[in-house]
């Protein structure tokens, strides 16, 4: 039935001209939501083609946090934005700890060093929290 449902979207897909790019959206959807019908594929495909595209609208000064969270793209687009709004919003978070935490901040980095940025917030909060430090 899967096979049947990924022919019939590939199909349809190929007709309605979506370029070769569309591909891993197209089939990752079909298989992953094959057994909901083809209706519930395509609104997986619609959200993320629509996430992707959010995506490439972000600020120049965003490009390296979407590139990284690409990495993520085969679990959805939709998870590699989540990753990038996180990551966004981690960044003044984390220039409010530097100011009085500015060596935990530092430690976490170096721990997480190529990760997301949110996970270095993670890392400093935890930390902060199993000291009995205060959260800002």
């Amino acid at each position: 039935m899967k096979k049947l449902i990924l022919a019939a979207v590939l199909a349809f897909a190929s007709s309605a001209g979506i370029a070769d790019d569309d591909s891993d959206i197209i089939s990752g959807c079909a298989l992953s939501n094959a057994e909901f019908g083809t209706e519930m594929i395509q609104v997986c495909i619609n959200e993320n083609n629509k996430a992707r595209a959010e995506l490439k609208d972000y600020p120049e000064q965003y490009k390296g946090l979407v590139e990284r969270c690409t990495r993520r793209k085969e679990m959805g687009w939709g998870i590699v934005k989540k990753c990038v709004d996180d990551d966004i919003a981690a960044i003044p978070v984390l220039e409010n700890y530097a100011r009085d935490h500015g060596t935990l901040v530092a430690q976490c980095r170096e721990e997480f060093w190529g990760r997301e940025i949110s996970r270095v917030r993670l890392c400093v909060e935890t930390a902060l929290k199993d000291k009995g430090g205060s959260q800002q």
